[in-house]
């Protein structure tokens, strides 16, 4: 069976975790945690969240430099835990990268909804994923290449626009950039969400050149997005009106108007475009590369496993954006958005808590494999990654959902997706791995 492809650079390394973690729907994020933050500290809710999330960072690294694999969390948890632990959490994992995609079609909607009034929302969501998913099936350079100009573009344009904004600011306004208020951890954990997808690279190991680039490329971008996304935070709660700024479906239109005129506005609707083009085009990159090594081990259908004459997984990609496009469709539908982002910032902090365990297990397991990065200040480091992701999860978990009632809807979320998950490793993936008990031929999953 031909194998995946080992073409992509350094720079894919950084433009792929920066990108898939700078969603449209991190303009919303920010505006929901500037309610929380109190003043106008969002952005430090955002620059501390960018600091812990590098004990997450370092922690991936490891682990990445000790199995790098497609099946990434998957292949992590099955050394360091158990197998059906692995299974589970892997497509609780590998589903919440389809909401995220489907949350942030929901934001690319309303932008172009606001732009051009005349077209729904809904048929831009379906034109770009259709042109995200033609491009991914022209080979991984392609994907990369798309991945790089439009990530590029993104970050440089929010420096740019942020920066614009601030320097109109007057100097007395300042001091509230350092207030805190009493629901700053709501907003840390918030925070969290900015950062979310940036570990998403990691399935592509087996895509790059020397996959010793991820932990490098990872570090890179969480400096980027903590000083993109610190800046817009910084900049829309000194410029616009809270109210304005909590309201809006589309913040970084108000930005870009109240700062450029009719100029910014445009500029911010190609800025948003691009956050999509990154998380579309990242996102089913990296998820199609996850579902196509689950399926080499039977842990969904084999036709999944296939790859074009260009060494994509076709169909796994496919599937993926069918999937993610009836989402965004119910999304749009019923702006369910904020329980999504909510449900990612759980899901992500419980993950990061379960690496930095994973780190610990393997290092008593595994004492004497090769590691190219190790994860420095064992175990004071991973012990206070799992406190703080664990209690941020809980917190995001249990965060109002924008639906009304005192259920905390991410936290069932979460519960539905883990329950759902265990049923299909218990009921489905026996069938699925039947022929091996009839005699065929089933390679072992593999490692790297």
């Amino acid at each position: 069976m031909a194998g995946l492809k080992r073409a992509l650079p350094l720079r894919t390394a950084v433009s792929t975790s920066a990108g898939l973690a700078s969603a449209a729907i991190n303009f919303l994020a920010v505006a929901e945690l500037a309610g929380y933050a109190g003043g106008r500290s969002g952005w430090l809710a955002i620059l501390v969240a960018g600091v812990l999330i590098t004990l997450a960072a370092g922690n991936f690294s490891e682990l990445t430099a000790l199995y790098p694999s497609a099946a990434a969390i998957r292949v992590w948890i099955r050394r360091g835990a158990s197998d059906q632990l692995s299974m589970v959490a892997s497509l609780v994992y590998v589903g919440t990268v389809v909401f995220v995609i489907a949350a942030d079609a929901f934001v690319l909607g309303h932008v172009f909804l606001a732009a051009l009034p005349g077209v729904p929302g809904l048929l831009w969501i379906c034109a770009l994923l259709g042109l995200v998913t033609l491009l991914n099936l022209r080979g991984i350079r392609v994907a990369g290449w798309v991945q790089d100009l439009n990530g590029l573009f993104l970050l440089g344009s929010l420096l740019v626009v942020s920066l614009l904004a601030l320097g109109h600011v007057p100097a007395p306004h300042w001091h509230a950039a350092l207030q805190i208020g009493p629901n700053w951890i709501q907003a840390l954990a918030l925070g969290v969400f900015v950062f979310v997808g940036f570990e998403w690279v990691t399935p592509l190991a087996e895509e790059f050149q020397d996959s010793r680039v991820i932990p490098r490329g990872m570090f890179m971008a969480l400096g980027l997005i903590a000083v993109a996304f610190g800046l817009f935070a910084l900049a829309a709660q000194m410029v616009l009106p809270a109210h304005g700024l909590a309201s809006s479906p589309v913040p970084q239109l108000l930005l870009g108007r109240a700062v450029l005129g009719g100029w910014g506005f445009w500029w911010m609707v190609v800025v948003s475009l691009t956050t999509a083009m990154t998380t579309f085009n990242g996102g089913l990159a990296t998820a199609s590369r996850f579902v196509y090594a689950a399926a080499r081990e039977r842990l969904l259908p084999v036709r999944f496993s296939r790859l074009n004459a260009r060494l994509v997984p076709q169909s796994a990609l496919v599937l993926l954006a069918a999937v993610a496009l009836v989402l965004a469709a119910v999304v749009y539908a019923t702006g369910v958005y904020t329980l999504l982002i909510n449900v990612g910032a759980a899901v992500e902090s419980f993950m990061y808590a379960l690496a930095a365990w994973l780190v610990l297990s393997l290092r008593r397991r595994e004492p004497h494999r090769a590691r190219t990065f190790r994860m420095p200040g064992l175990p004071w480091t991973t012990v206070l990654t799992m406190v703080v992701f664990a209690g941020l999860g809980v917190g995001a978990a249990t965060t109002a959902s924008g639906i009304p009632g005192p259920v905390p809807w991410p936290l069932v979320f979460v519960a539905v997706l883990a329950v759902l998950a265990f049923w299909y490793v218990r009921q489905v993936v026996p069938r699925l791995r039947a022929p091996a008990a009839a005699g065929a031929r089933i390679p072992p999953p593999p490692d790297v």
